[in-house]
């Protein structure tokens, strides 16, 4: 059973710091995602170490260096460009992307499904997301790159906006609706479906495991996207023995500025509770 550290998981420092935490600490599998700081060094990291043996995935508004804007200002180019697939995109800038990803051997990315202010009208963000997709899907399908979307969780009333697939019934319609995307299971996101039991939030990994990604780990407050360390409290940690042994897991628990010896023991402590399932 595979599991990934996000790079989320160590932000706030350039990539090629993070990565070499990593690399020291004796982790070869990673998922790019938003954290580390942007700068025109990210991509040859990022292609230094897997030319050492670091295995990729890729997560949404990951930090790499789009040299196709070039002309612009450096700050453009190297930083990574938050997106919202519930709204019109520039397709340019996903083909940039994905044939960067091709590039880089990367063969697994995930994204969020977007988000719309509250009170307005959420089947017309769906039919958006929905179509954005579809054209993401082939992008990917024509480079050799599996697609999935992310499961996101209830915002609070002040936030001002909501996300789409926050909830079981709009997931089981994404499914419906596109069958050919595999889903992205995020446990922590679940936590805060309140109205939904630890069972039915649990059914999400039964799925055939040709429908799912990936799977996320880390811990909410209940209320909030925190990203704390997993305990033996964490609410999935009894029901370990269901989870899908096929299915990567993604580590995305915050382990910012902490030395190698601890993102080490971290690290190991969750690949060991999470290989309960593949002794089963």
């Amino acid at each position: 059973m595979d599991l990934y550290l996000s790079l989320s998981a160590y932000g706030g420092v350039p990539t090629r710091e993070a990565l070499t935490v990593f690399w020291d600490a004796g982790i070869r599998h990673i998922e790019l995602a938003i954290g580390p700081k942007p700068d025109d060094d990210a991509a040859r990291a990022i292609q230094d170490f897997g030319q050492q043996g670091m295995v990729y995935r890729a997560h949404h508004a990951f930090v790499w260096s789009d040299r196709g804007s070039q002309g612009q200002s450096s700050q453009r180019y190297s930083a990574h460009r938050p997106f919202n697939l519930a709204q019109p995109q520039d397709w340019k800038y996903f083909q940039r992307l994905t044939d960067w990803l091709a590039n880089n051997g990367i063969t697994a990315y995930s994204v969020h499904g977007g988000h719309f202010p509250t009170l307005t009208e959420r089947a017309k963000a769906y039919a958006t997301f929905l179509e954005n997709v579809h054209y993401l899907h082939q992008l990917c399908q024509e480079r050799g790159i599996v697609l999935g979307v992310e499961t996101m969780y209830p915002t609070l009333p002040i936030a001002g906006k909501e996300y789409l697939l926050d909830n079981a019934s709009e997931v089981a319609q994404f499914c419906q609706d596109m069958p050919q995307i595999k889903l992205v299971v995020d446990l922590a996101h679940l936590n805060i479906w309140h109205h939904c039991s630890d069972s039915s939030k649990l059914q999400w990994l039964k799925l055939l495991p040709e429908r799912l990604l990936e799977i996320h780990i880390s811990v909410y407050d209940g209320r909030h996207d925190i990203h704390s360390r997993i305990t033996q409290k964490t609410w999935w940690v009894s029901h370990v023995a269901q989870f899908p042994t096929s299915v990567p897991f993604v580590l995305e628990s915050r382990l910012n500025r902490l030395p190698v010896s601890v993102v080490q023991q971290e690290y190991s402590s969750i690949a060991d509770l999470i290989s309960v399932a593949s002794q089963k």
